[in-house]
């Protein structure tokens, strides 16, 4: 199969190159030149079909003939080998939980999925394969777990300062010889930036081989398209209607409202994707006016989707040929301030018992923006409470008990993590030193 440069539509690589070089030397992002519809009897039966099994179908959907059913099987079955439950709480509201994983964060999903998929590609041939990540803490976390310790592959995970706690950064380092983890001095505009750079950087990219694991590399999306047939499946075996139920998405960096929309493509049924958006709100500011424009990031207690340029919109806009009114009748959008989620997590403590993350809350108050509100809805949570203990307590108190996985520090106390200045120059003296 082909993919294809947003910026550069004539511009055409194979599928290999579009996940080991990922992303075009002039700018844009890759897509697949086509998306097959599954058939319709995938899609009527998949309520009877396990989370695998779809994700062997949807997968295969962005393989062409590129790499055997055999090697997806294995990648698919490791990265999808932990439960993904689904919660009634009410009132036309399910929530489908993506975060149990090793890291309790869906980004393990699509790192799990990308760490294998690279070594059944087998792009390096004994070359060092150097992935870069840009991250507020999640997917750096994710990725750290899901490629540390693999032989001929050396990561360098890029966070912003003060925004990535201690015991993070020290799992990070701890999760491999082969992870480096890296404080930039600035946000996470000016880490997306620095990677961005390094794949603009010819010189650079003729002396090493680099790669990325955001969601800027295309085979991260692939694994979340089947989270969507997967959930509303579920909620058809129970006698709903999947084409009825809107689908709410913690939206940041898009990549997962990139995936809801190409399953809606290859034949995904149902009513509209919703993205909840933080204060960070560019893309939600797109919608209403069409009008994007990048303003400074701003911290926000749903803290893992605090960025204001999302990688993901030259691939959301493909999706829609362009056309604002064809990405407004798939998607609508909403933002939600702090005190909402604050006043969410409550309200729906206090009404259900269910617990639901910060960004899990903007997801379901972004449902107060439909004109309907009594469809059904489908949220896709996306993080533990525990990756929010802060903010949990500050809206539960003595009704939130953090059960994250604690791991033992002590004996890593003394673990130097590298800092950089926010410019690409010292990162890349940094990485040609590590080579």
């Amino acid at each position: 199969m082909k993919y294809y440069s947003t910026s550069q539509p004539d511009v055409k690589v194979s599928m290999r190159e579009a996940v080991t070089a990922c992303v075009p030397q002039r700018g844009g992002l890759y897509m697949p030149d086509s998306l097959p519809r599954v058939p319709a009897a995938f899609v009527h039966n998949s309520g009877n079909m396990g989370l695998r099994e779809i994700a062997y179908a949807t997968t295969n959907v962005f393989m062409g003939s590129d790499i055997s059913s055999a090697a997806i099987k294995a990648v698919v079955d490791n990265a999808l080998s932990f439960d993904i439950p689904l919660a009634n709480i009410g009132d036309g509201l399910y929530v489908l939980e993506l975060f149990h994983g090793p890291t309790n964060v869906f980004k393990d999903i699509g790192a799990r999925f990308l760490s294998g998929f690279l070594e059944s590609l087998n792009p390096h041939d004994g070359t060092k394969l150097n992935v870069l990540v840009s991250t507020t803490g999640n997917t750096g976390l994710a990725v750290a777990d899901a490629f540390g310790g693999k032989e001929d592959i050396n990561v360098f995970i890029l966070f912003p300062h003060g925004v990535v706690s201690r015991a993070d950064t020290i799992r990070m380092k701890a999760a491999g010889d082969n992870i480096c983890p890296i404080e930039i001095g600035g946000t996470i505009d000016n880490c997306k930036a620095i990677v961005a750079a390094a794949f603009a950087d010819a010189e650079l990219r003729e002396k090493m081989l680099i790669t990325t694991a955001n969601s800027t590399n295309f085979a991260r999306l692939m694994p979340q398209v089947a989270l969507f047939f997967y959930g509303l499946g579920r909620l058809e075996r129970q006698g709903l209607k999947a084409s009825e139920t809107d689908v709410a998405v913690p939206s940041g960096n898009l990549g997962m409202l990139t995936s809801g929309l190409m399953a809606k493509r290859i034949g995904l049924q149902c009513n509209r994707l919703i993205a909840g958006c933080n204060a960070n709100n560019s893309f939600d500011r797109f919608v209403r006016t069409g009008d994007f424009h990048q303003e400074s990031t701003i911290a926000t207690y749903a803290r893992l989707m605090d960025m204001s340029s999302p990688s993901n919109m030259p691939r959301l806009m493909a999706l829609c040929g362009g056309s604002l009114d064809q990405l407004r009748n798939d998607i609508a959008s909403a933002t939600v301030n702090d005190d909402q989620i604050i006043r969410t997590i409550r309200e729906t403590f206090d009404k259900t018992g269910y617990i639901a993350d910060p960004h899990t809350a903007v997801a379901i108050a972004s449902l107060d923006s439909r004109v309907d509100k009594s469809r059904l809805a489908l949220v896709m949570s996306t993080a533990s409470p525990s990756k929010s203990p802060e903010v949990m307590k500050l809206a539960l108190g003595e009704n939130y008990v953090d059960n994250g996985s604690a791991t033992d520090i002590q004996s890593l106390n003394n673990t130097r993590i590298d800092k950089l200045a926010p410019t690409y120059p010292a990162f890349k003296k940094y990485l040609l030193s590590h080579q």
